[in-house]
């Protein structure tokens, strides 16, 4: 949820105000077509996992389309509105796993306080397993002259750099000193630097529980909704995702540096075309790398539909952060819930939103039964309509598939470069469905006693089944360039991995 503050204008004058700050690149749209092949280049996959959430790792395809695997709403009540200084509603929240402890920032109103400069508490919860929340007392923040509460701060900062936060994205740098291992982007309100009240401001922290904000903003754009952070350690560098002008309205841009303090205007990353619902736009980036698969980034867009004024959960994928797709994209991710449900009116996923919790995969998202252009106070007020923090969850690595019918279906890898001497595939075929794996030379010729014909069937389902032939030892192959040839029938493929046997 967005709520103007000092500013008010329509969606009109702010669409075409953000589309004519400088700050914003005029960057074309880099989104991929689906249904673009991978140039054909040796990908040097080692014995990392390789998903199947885009076309980066299939050609030569017949039968075959990716097919989105939504995540189930579990209905959980994690965190809502419970305090005096939560009265009006929660809103934008973070989510971390931090050592044995999963930790939430997030940020909430209060019914008294709205809408002022003073009305916003930057709050924080903790739980041990992801599912049971608590909201610890700090002693850090009086309010209403008591500290029993679970507040880090109502504003931050000094002097003319002092304000509220919104749409505040925490993440962790491992490559920071102690003093500022937390790092969090936000919007932020710095007096004398412009005329636009709201930039991109940044703080740090040595424990996430006292912060620190920069004097100046550490990227000149206009800043509204959350923003998304973290430390990319696959190209050394920070990366900041938020809003821009584009199709409809809203889109999303991303920026990097070598330093926190300071980072270049947004070059647009992803936005609406002809295949989303007329006069609808996206709304936040909720973007981060994927747990365990180096180069792999998500992203969950709430798409915003003007006219019915509800939003709902998307997902994109990147192999860079730089050129997105959409699979499945008629589908949403996390949909919206039955009129008068918590999740009814609109949704928006958590920054870092997506956690291991277990032996699945949590994706912590916030609902309201308000739609966008209902979320004021005289229905805040109402605590029925406060937005509620909840989860979907997955099974993991199991978000997106390469599938095919019952006629069955094939393809063919790039080129790769493995590591290890057996193949691990991710799979599940239905009654009568089967996967098949071959290898072949860089030539595209079968390798003998490895080929599609001689690989004995998957079937069932099987999140690591051992791809075997007569011979199962692929050492012979480690660090060459080889190609996989998968058959699919009646199954949804995942993904595969090259291991070492045990």
């Amino acid at each position: 949820m967005t709520v103007a503050k000092t500013l008010t204008i329509t969606r009109r004058e702010f669409v075409k105000a953000v589309g004519g700050l400088a700050a914003v690149a005029s960057a074309t749209s880099s989104v991929a077509n689906d249904d673009l092949l991978s140039a054909d280049r040796v990908r040097a996959i080692g014995a990392n996992k390789v998903l199947f959430v885009d076309h980066d790792f299939i050609t030569k395809s017949a039968g075959v389309r990716l097919k989105l695997h939504p995540p189930r709403k579990t209905g959980e009540r994690l965190l809502e509105s419970e305090h005096p200084w939560e009265s009006a509603t929660l809103n934008w929240f973070s989510v971390l796993r931090d050592g044995d402890k999963y930790r939430m920032w997030y940020e909430c109103y209060d019914v008294e306080g709205w809408p002022t400069a003073d009305d916003t508490s930057f709050c924080y919860a903790e739980s041990n397993d992801g599912f049971h929340w608590t909201k610890p007392k700090l002693g850090m923040v009086s309010y209403r002259g008591n500290k029993d509460n679970n507040i880090l701060f109502r504003q931050v900062g000094e002097e003319k750099h002092r304000s509220r936060v919104h749409g505040s994205g925490v993440f962790l740098d491992p490559s920071a000193p102690p003093e500022s291992r937390y790092k969090c982007v936000s919007q932020g309100l710095f007096q004398g630097i412009a005329e636009r009240p709201y930039f991109v401001a940044g703080m740090t922290s040595p424990d996430g529980f006292r912060w620190t904000r920069s004097p100046q903003p550490i990227c000149p754009v206009f800043a509204d909704s959350q923003y998304s952070g973290f430390w990319d350690a696959q190209q050394r560098r920070h990366v900041i995702f938020g809003r821009v002008s584009g199709r409809g309205g809203r889109a999303i841009g991303r920026s990097t540096s070598d330093r926190f303090d300071a980072f270049a205007p947004f070059t647009r990353v992803l936005e609406t075309d002809d295949h989303d619902p007329p006069e609808s736009d996206l709304y936040n980036p909720a973007c981060q790398p994927y747990p365990d698969v180096p180069g792999l980034y998500l992203m969950f867009p709430s798409l915003f539909r003007h006219r019915e004024e509800t939003l709902d959960i998307r997902i994109a994928v990147s192999r860079d952060g730089e050129k997105w797709t959409r699979p499945d994209r008629e589908v949403a991710f996390i949909p919206l819930g039955k009129p008068g449900d918590f999740d009814g009116g609109s949704l928006y996923m958590g920054n870092s939103g997506c956690q291991r919790t277990g032996g699945e995969l949590s994706f912590y998202f916030s609902g309201s039964t308000l739609r966008h252009n209902e979320t004021e106070l005289v229905n805040l007020a109402d605590f029925r309509n406060r937005r509620v923090i909840s989860r979907a969850v997955a099974r993991i690595d199991r978000l997106v598939s390469a599938t095919a019918g019952a006629a069955g279906g094939q393809f063919d890898t790039p080129l790769i470069r493995f590591a290890g001497d057996k193949l691990i595939v991710n799979a599940a075929a239905r009654p009568g469905g089967s996967v098949r794996v071959g290898l072949l030379d860089d030539g595209g010729r079968p390798i003998p006693g490895r080929g599609v014909a001689e690989c004995r069937a998957l079937t069932g389902d099987n999140d690591s089944w051992t791809v075997s032939w007569d011979d199962d030892s692929l050492s012979e192959w480690s660090q060459q360039s080889i190609r996989l040839r998968i058959e699919v029938q009646d199954a949804d493929l995942f993904g595969f991995q090259f291991q070492k046997k045990s």
